[in-house]
């Protein structure tokens, strides 16, 4: 089951607007690199907006034009005034004419990709955007007990978190399907919305991501031809090791 990030457009901020650990890191590579940057699966700019606003010269690719429309709404609330670069593209089929110096795949993106061959074909295209000195950056959480051990047909607390005034209370939940024998997380998000201590609306989405294990990942990468420059664990920059709940990949063209 392919994800419609179509549906996702006008909840994703609502799911999502928590993850902020990330946007530091990318601020601190984008200094180390300068030039241009990429970002794959930009979506409504949670990571891009920040950047720009730092001045950094972005280019966004996602391949749903529903959450590119809601990056646009949102840009323009910010006052930024300058070309926007952002395209409607599959990251399997990249074609940009352009080489960067910083290719981001943020927060579980090149997750969403279902299929080894999805993953080759991705990495594969996104070879000819990068020079001898570019880095591609990938972050892919690492599966373990914890996650396996949840129950298909129980809804797991996430998070909860206050919006609008009055202190209103946005209640998140999940629950996982497992497919194993394709290392599919089938996952469905429920998002109540609480005011006054009375239950006023919920929705709910759906997505589906692949896991990958780090040794299978490592191979993934240089079976495309690409030479791993570092494995950080966390977004502080610590280096990955057993108990290491993120893998951000950093890679260079071998």
């Amino acid at each position: 089951m392919n994800t419609d990030y179509d549906s996702w457009a006008d909840i994703y901020d609502d799911v999502y607007s928590f993850v902020d650990n990330d946007i530091d890191f990318y601020r601190n590579k984008s200094d180390q690199l300068g030039g241009n940057i990429l970002e794959i699966g930009c979506g409504t700019g949670r990571v891009t907006i920040p950047l720009l606003a730092n001045g950094y010269d972005v280019t966004g690719v996602d391949s749903s034009t529903k959450m590119l429309a809601k990056f646009q709404s949102k840009i323009r609330k910010t006052g930024y005034n300058a070309p926007l670069k952002i395209t409607n593209q599959d990251v399997r089929n990249l074609s940009l004419n352009e080489k960067f110096n910083l290719v981001i795949f943020p927060y579980r993106g090149f997750q969403s990709l279902l299929s080894v061959e999805d993953q080759i074909a991705a990495l594969t295209s996104i070879k000819a955007h990068l020079t001898r000195n570019s880095i591609l950056i990938i972050d892919i959480f690492v599966p373990n007990n914890e996650l396996f051990d949840q129950k298909p047909d129980i809804f797991y607390h996430l998070k909860d978190s206050e919006y609008g005034p009055g202190k209103n209370i946005r209640s998140l939940h999940h629950r996982t399907e497992f497919d194993l024998h394709n290392q599919l997380l089938h996952t469905q998000i429920s998002i109540s919305e609480i005011q006054c201590n009375q239950l006023i609306s919920k929705r709910y989405a759906n997505f589906t991501l692949r896991y990958l294990y780090t040794d299978e990942a490592r191979h993934l990468f240089e079976y495309c031809g690409y030479d791993i420059e570092e494995i950080a664990g966390d977004y502080d920059g610590s280096p990955y090791n057993r108990d290491s709940n993120e893998t951000i990949w950093s890679l260079v063209l071998r």
